[in-house]
């Protein structure tokens, strides 16, 4: 597939500090990025086979690898992109954007995605600067689903963290379940659960009871309807913060939205760069510490 990505992108050390784009360190700006821009190349066309008796390299997954552009939006002055290590200097275009302020760039990269509606992409991808993509079937299982589906149903992905060290927990979901008024705000009328089986067995998917995810990806046609509906760009910010409406309040507004149920939730993952919910985690016994709607969305 052709693949368009527009990576939300922005550093400011001297912000509030409640995103990690707003805190002093670079660090985790830096790696996270690099990890996601590594992880589409682990993705693209660039993969090989040993050939042992020809002591040569032949090509390999020529029916799974995609030709994927990567753009970076910022507005041009607060982002660590001087700062990547050079072997990741070239793999991305950066946009320079003037957004309102950097909380509001989600915005100008949905305008970014949409300008290029003429050249026909089949996946438009929203990304978070800070999500990892490790699975080599992601946007196959998108554009499966798409098919299956038809352009008024939209899949999520799960967020999760992985823990660096042996721990309580492995895998973290960080998207869980948000307190019940504030979803029927958002999904006031949410879809049935769906059984889809496949090869591999059965899939439960379900209206999410969490639909942020610091992503989305659109075939050709559900961007192109977005754009022509009243709510495209209506300056909506009502949810959490711009940046976290920019990803989801939208599409609330559009589209039948579905993530796979937690039951089998890894079928569409990606991670969360860095340890930022896994943190919350205490060593004792207790569980999980309680945290507010609002708090787990940011970062």
């Amino acid at each position: 597939m052709r693949i368009l990505v527009a990576i939300v992108h922005h550093w400011n050390p001297n912000g509030s500090g409640l995103h990690a784009s707003l805190r002093p360190n670079p660090e985790p700006r830096k790696q996270g990025l690099q990890q996601q821009l590594m992880a589409f190349q682990r993705l693209g066309p660039l993969q090989g086979i040993l050939n042992i008796a020809k002591m040569s390299v032949q090509p390999a997954n020529e029916d799974l690898g995609h030709v994927i552009d990567v753009k970076v939006i910022t507005d041009g002055q607060h982002s660590v992109l001087d700062q990547l290590d050079e072997p990741f200097q070239g793999l991305f275009e950066e946009v320079v954007t003037h957004p309102e302020d950097g909380m509001h760039l989600g915005f100008e990269a949905q305008t970014y995605l949409a300008s290029k509606l003429d050249k026909k992409y089949d996946l438009y991808c929203y990304m978070e600067d800070d999500l990892v993509i490790h699975d080599p079937m992601f946007f196959h299982k998108i554009s499966w689903f798409n098919h299956e589906l038809g352009d008024e149903v939209l899949l999520l992905p799960h967020r999760m963290e992985f823990s660096p060290l042996p721990n309580r927990v492995q895998k973290f979901y960080i998207d869980g379940p948000v307190p019940e008024n504030d979803l029927r705000s958002l999904i006031p009328n949410p879809s049935k659960s769906l059984v889809i089986g496949m090869a591999s067995g059965e899939v439960l998917y379900e209206s999410p009871l969490n639909p942020h995810a610091g992503c989305f990806f659109l075939s050709h046609s559900q961007l192109q309807y977005w754009t022509e509906q009243p709510s495209w760009q209506d300056g909506d910010i009502s949810y959490v913060s711009p940046l976290e409406s920019a990803a989801t309040l939208g599409l609330t507004k559009i589209f039948k939205l579905y993530k796979p149920a937690f039951v089998n939730a890894a079928w569409l993952e990606l991670q969360h760069w860095g340890v930022s919910f896994l943190s919350l985690i205490p060593h004792k016994p207790e569980g999980v510490s309680s945290q507010s709607s609002d708090e787990s969305q940011n970062d």
